[in-house]
């Protein structure tokens, strides 16, 4: 029977460190016993097999199992297949308690019809509430989930500076609210599904020429649906979310080889150097060559 892990806020959950592991054939994910943090899994290919609590596992592309900082786990068996996945460290600072997602759903329902919404709450005093988070999930938008906790990651090379902290912070509040949205969904939204379905085409083929028209054939939905759904569920068009794809991928060239900066450029889908440095420096704040140099692996 799934669990929710239910808690009071403030304070908000904090966030510690994140990361993302690919596994091979035969990889398991490691084995720990009470950890004292919650270990947040998103799966973005393949599977990954885990046992917590005398609960097996099977957390496939688009989920999302939260392992609890006072159990022990372990992998039943190995990957079957090449599995790539997230994983986020946090930490929840006040009470928090496991109960049946059945039973939380039943107990937490919708305002009944013509009872009011809302509390009159007195001035100037904090009012704690409570958030539940599903302990294992089909995310209902594993898209938005996986570029956030991506851009965590990407913030880790920034980690000693305070301002990225306190970033990383508000940020990982989303992913709070990604799951929290995922609790009792029977799935994701026409809107979220659109934009995902949008979102996984312009990923497999962000290195060719951009057509709104295309992508409407591809995924069969209007381009201006499309659009609206994007920005509903991103907050920008399916162009410019091509455009900050291609400057993530970017990056990665940038500080894994030694391409120069024109052949980078090719590489991820730009006509034109000029505009991809101009992109590039309007989206990081530096030149692609800056870039490299600031943040290249020493090699030798």
């Amino acid at each position: 029977m799934p669990s929710v892990i239910e808690f009071t806020a403030p304070p908000l959950p904090h966030y510690i460190i994140s990361g993302f592991s690919p596994l091979p054939v035969g990889g398991k994910h490691p084995s720990r016993k009470n950890i004292g943090a919650f270990d947040l899994l998103v799966v973005v290919q393949g599977c990954l097999y885990v046992e917590e609590g005398g609960h097996e596992y099977e957390i496939t592309e688009g989920h999302a199992l939260i392992l609890r900082p006072d159990s022990s786990h372990y992998s039943y068996m190995g990957c079957k297949e090449e599995t790539l996945h997230y994983w986020v460290h946090f930490q929840i600072l006040g009470d928090w308690k496991v109960i049946e997602e059945e039973d939380y759903l039943a107990c937490h329902g919708r305002y009944p019809e013509g009872e009011p919404g809302y509390l009159s709450l007195p001035p100037f005093e904090i009012t704690p509430y409570n958030i539940a988070l599903p302990q294992f999930t089909k995310l209902a938008q594993p898209q938005k989930m996986a570029e956030t906790i991506s851009e965590l990651n990407e913030m880790n090379r920034n980690i000693h500076l305070a301002s990225v902290r306190l970033r990383q912070q508000a940020l990982f509040q989303d992913v709070i609210m990604l799951l929290s949205a995922s609790l009792g969904a029977d799935g994701p939204s026409p809107q979220s599904a659109c934009a995902e379905r949008a979102a996984s085409y312009l990923r497999e083929h962000y290195r060719e020429p951009f057509s709104a028209k295309q992508l409407g054939e591809a995924i069969n939905f209007h381009p201006v649906y499309i659009a609206r759904c994007m920005q509903k569920v991103f907050g920008c068009s399916p162009s410019t979310y091509l455009l900050r794809l291609r400057i993530d991928q970017s990056k990665l060239l940038l500080i894994q080889t030694d391409l120069p900066v024109e052949r980078v450029a090719e590489e991820v889908g730009f006509n034109h150097a000029a505009y991809f440095t101009a992109s590039f420096t309007r989206f990081e704040g530096m030149a692609p060559r800056k870039y490299r140099q600031r943040f290249a692996w020493n090699k030798g």
